[in-house]
């Protein structure tokens, strides 16, 4: 009965209790302004006039007011007046007894509890520990240089998405595009004719889907490889879901071309990308100051490793290949570890 009373208390107080950066903060603990400087509107007497009092814990002005400026606009908003702000109290009030009530039974020495703290307390340091790498910080040259050694990320050609069908023959390829076009926007009879004679061993599996291109005059890195008739045939193509109307030629075979996408040439300015090359530019910087901090935290403390015994470790593994398995990628790390960053989106990602 009281698990059920901690997670349905849990989902409720969701939105209040004592901070999001810190599961267990010093009890009457309050943001500290200089001497006479107000703080949410509160002098210093004010912020430590005492709102309720549950046990030896006092709920403070200052630390509902801190609480109440730590959530976003929306919950703000809500909690604007006297009435509703005496609410947002008794949730504090309800978490309190809750998180009393589980220490008092033993809960605090519980190893994920401790695990837990130890990430909060992580992230602390290492915000503060790196506090002055912020995207303001990146000097205007820096950014400027980023954006001309990557000036493909910020102007691109037109491009469009197309699949196509691969035979080895003109006849057939020629009776394929016929059924297809007596029925353009039947998807379901394009997909059966892609499983039946698609022979393109790249696109087969996703029903002759090329992904985004350019032109061939006018093709970047990492764009799929298409034929360049292929390419020249699907920019011919109007409108999203036509067909082209004849059979085209290469060095693969004949193809049937559909559109199924397009996007426009994009130019951006140094101004207008300066703001997400100074984003990308402070993640890089700080996740690299995280690394180098690791690297001399672990030679001054001499680490040692057994990694013998790592065989020895037994998973159970369900039935069947899970799909960490097969992608390995999606593996976790362990609890508090620094995950390596998401590899960047394709190219068949929308902008």
């Amino acid at each position: 009965m009281f698990a059920s009373l901690l997670v349905s208390g849990a989902f409720a107080l969701g939105a209040v209790g004592c901070g999001e950066d810190d599961p267990d903060p010093e009890p009457n603990g309050n943001p500290e302004g200089q001497d006479g400087e107000l703080v949410h509107g509160l002098s210093a007497e004010q912020r430590a006039a005492t709102l309720a009092k549950i046990g030896e814990r006092r709920i403070t002005v200052g630390e509902l007011a801190e609480e109440l400026a730590s959530k976003g606009s929306f919950l703000r908003t809500r909690y604007a007046s006297p009435e509703r702000r005496r609410e947002f109290l008794d949730q504090m009030i309800r978490f309190e007894l809750l998180a009393q009530e589980a220490r008092r039974r033993g809960y605090h020495e519980l190893p994920e509890v401790a695990r837990t703290r130890k990430q909060m307390m992580i992230r602390r340091f290492l915000e503060e520990r790196f506090a002055d790498i912020t995207p303001e910080s990146i000097s205007d040259e820096d950014v400027r240089a980023f954006y001309e050694s990557h000036e493909s990320e910020f102007n691109t050609p037109a491009q469009v998405r197309a699949s196509h069908i691969q035979v080895r023959d003109r006849a057939t390829a020629q009776r394929v595009l016929r059924e297809l076009s007596a029925n353009p926007s039947d998807l379901r009879l394009y997909r059966r004719l892609a499983e039946q004679h698609n022979q393109d061993a790249d696109t087969r599996d996703r029903f002759g889907d090329l992904r985004f291109f350019s032109r061939p005059s006018e093709r970047t890195e990492n764009e799929p490889e298409v034929p360049d008739a292929v390419a020249e045939a699907a920019f011919q193509i109007e409108q999203i879901g036509g067909m082209h109307p004849e059979v085209v030629r290469s060095d693969d075979g004949w193809h049937v071309v559909k559109l199924t996408g397009r996007r426009a040439a994009m130019r951006r300015s140094l101004e207008e990308a300066e703001r997400p090359i100074r984003a990308r530019l402070h993640r890089e910087r700080r996740e690299q100051a995280i690394e180098d901090l690791i690297s001399e935290l672990r030679s001054a403390a001499d680490v040692e490793e057994n990694l013998d015994l790592l065989s020895e470790v037994q998973i159970d593994l369900p039935e069947g290949d899970s799909r960490t398995v097969q992608n390995p990628q999606l593996e976790a790390a362990p609890s508090g570890a620094l995950r390596p960053t998401a590899p960047a989106p394709t190219g068949e990602d929308e902008r």
